[in-house]
């Protein structure tokens, strides 16, 4: 039984630790959904409105491309960011 509670107490604050960080984790993955789905049907509703002339021209220029780069960049940045902050949630320092 000794034995049985030492191991206990030497892995609880570390579970602990994990399951705060991915509760955390949940919930910022969650409420970053939220906002980046916003803010893709904002840019696809404003590019639907435009005329169809200059949508041919931003076609032909690759706005679309670039657009979606710029949005993979950012995206990636937060999920490092996400990533780095869960780290140290869990007292891991890097």
């Amino acid at each position: 039984m000794g034995v049985g509670a030492f191991l206990l107490a030497l892995v609880q604050p570390i579970l602990s630790r994990i399951l705060i960080a991915l509760g955390f984790s949940v919930v910022t993955f969650v409420g970053m959904d939220l906002v980046i789905q916003q803010l893709v049907d904002y840019a696809v509703s404003a590019w639907g409105g435009l005329p169809g002339n200059i949508l041919a021209l931003a076609g032909l220029a690759g706005v679309g491309e670039a657009l979606s780069i710029i949005m993979g960049a950012v995206l990636t940045r937060l999920l490092i960011w996400q990533l780095t902050k869960s780290v140290k949630l869990m007292g891991v320092n890097t």
